[in-house]
């Protein structure tokens, strides 16, 4: 199976408040040595595995490269801080994906019911069994999720919001932004125009493509991690402030083979929701940047590898700059 719950936090991540930093053990710094060794030479094998702030310069364009996390956290407001005098001499912010966008999406599922809920055959009810049903009641409960209405969700959805700790989800209601909804923001204020890298509904099929048995199953790990969730977010901020972002996609998938979902169906995931769309935006980018200064600002985790945003500007002509 594709392992999307991986992707929750670091890939499409939260869009949400935090009135306090979320934490827990770093789930990283306890790994026995030889899994750390085998993280770190991962790591040390991809091209740009650090750094979330770069320039990228040839005759005619500047573009200044931001790594984000979608996970609203306090310290973003610094993060934000430094990307502003960019944003000051930029004629375009380029995103994944808009707070407008986003509001696309809630409509998209509404007028395609079957992303979202099980339009026929049996409710979540039977396909996951009474023992099973029974442990994610109170978790979606307190979640603020009537049981009788998520028995209709299709399974990924569901899975997503487990995958969302308390200390997120509470922030959620509040109204603050990760790192992106920041810039969007600022740039909104200053007249900047916006241009996006994704396609929701393609996003969604591709949430949503997959077998019910495979959503079900991968429901079924995503209760069975939901307790770990406040150290998996920890760890997922301790790595994105520290500019390691590739640390945390390799560790991510050290988690699905402790979850036993093997490498080849890491391998697809990643070839879907990490390369698939790193390949779609190199397509995009040539038109985007031509003769403009610019920002691109994007989950952390697309900047490093073969396929990353990095990449495909050197590729491009640019000479590239951590700063």
């Amino acid at each position: 199976m594709i392992p999307r719950l991986l992707s929750l936090l670091l890939a499409l991540a939260l869009t949400g408040p935090a009135a306090a930093a979320c934490t827990g053990a770093n789930l990283i710094d306890a790994l026995p040595p030889e899994d750390r060794a085998a993280l770190d030479a991962a790591v040390a094998a991809a091209p740009y595995p650090e750094g979330n702030f770069w320039r990228a310069e040839k005759p005619g364009s500047t573009v200044h490269v931001v790594g984000t996390i979608h996970i609203p956290d306090p310290r973003l407001d610094g993060v934000a801080a430094r990307v502003r005098p960019a944003l000051g001499t930029a004629d375009l912010l380029i995103l994944e994906a808009t707070s407008e966008m986003q509001a696309d999406m809630q409509r998209l599922m509404t007028s395609r019911p079957d992303l979202a809920f099980l339009t026929e055959g049996p409710s979540l009810i039977d396909l996951l069994g009474d023992e099973t049903w029974n442990r994610l009641t109170p978790e979606l409960e307190a979640r603020g999720i009537p049981p009788f209405l998520a028995a209709k969700f299709r399974p990924w959805l569901l899975s997503m919001t487990l995958a969302i700790p308390q200390c997120a989800l509470n922030a959620m209601t509040a109204g603050e932004t990760g790192l992106d909804g920041r810039l969007e923001a600022l740039a909104q204020a200053q007249g900047l125009p916006i241009a996006t890298l994704d396609d929701m509904e393609a996003v969604l099929d591709l949430l949503a493509g997959g077998a019910i048995e495979e959503e079900v199953e991968m429901l079924r790990i995503a209760l069975d991690t939901a307790s770990d969730m406040d150290a998996a977010t920890a760890t997922t901020l301790d790595s994105y402030f520290a500019e390691r972002h590739r640390e945390l996609w390799e560790f991510s998938r050290l988690l699905a083979r402790g979850a036993d979902i093997g490498d080849e169906s890491f391998e697809a995931f990643e070839a879907d929701l990490l390369d698939g769309r790193n390949t779609a935006w190199a397509a995009e980018l040539p038109a985007l940047l031509d003769g403009k200064n610019a920002v691109i600002a994007v989950g952390a985790a697309h900047l490093s590898g073969e396929t990353g945003i990095l990449v495909t500007l050197e590729k491009m002509g640019y000479s590239l700059t951590r700063l």
